[in-house]
């Protein structure tokens, strides 16, 4: 019987636009405060369950800060390349995740 260890790695999507399964979609309907999915991966002999969490870069909810960001273990930036401001925002996306607890 092969022993497989798991591993839990909670991934926080931040920046000023909504990227959902894999493209943009202008019908998306946005997040009420967090929502996440999780997708199961094996690499090696470890199962590693990535919990994906986006607040579909809504401002109004930038106050859920430190429970959105508790416990996340690395953070994806994303970006409209359709808005170069969504873009000049990314370094406020990453400080704001760097200096949470």
């Amino acid at each position: 019987m092969s022993f497989r260890r798991r591993t839990l790695l909670k991934v926080i999507v931040l920046g000023d636009s909504g990227y959902v399964h894999k493209r943009f979609s202008q019908q998306y309907k946005a997040t009420i405060g967090a929502d996440f999915v999780t997708k199961e991966l094996q690499i090696d002999d470890k199962i590693v369950t990535l919990q994906i969490w986006d607040t579909a870069g809504q401002e109004r909810f930038q106050s859920l800060g430190v429970a959105f960001y508790r416990g996340a273990d690395c953070c994806v930036l994303v970006y409209d390349v359709n808005v170069m401001r969504s873009f000049e925002t990314l370094d406020n996306w990453h400080e704001e995740f760097l200096k949470q607890p």
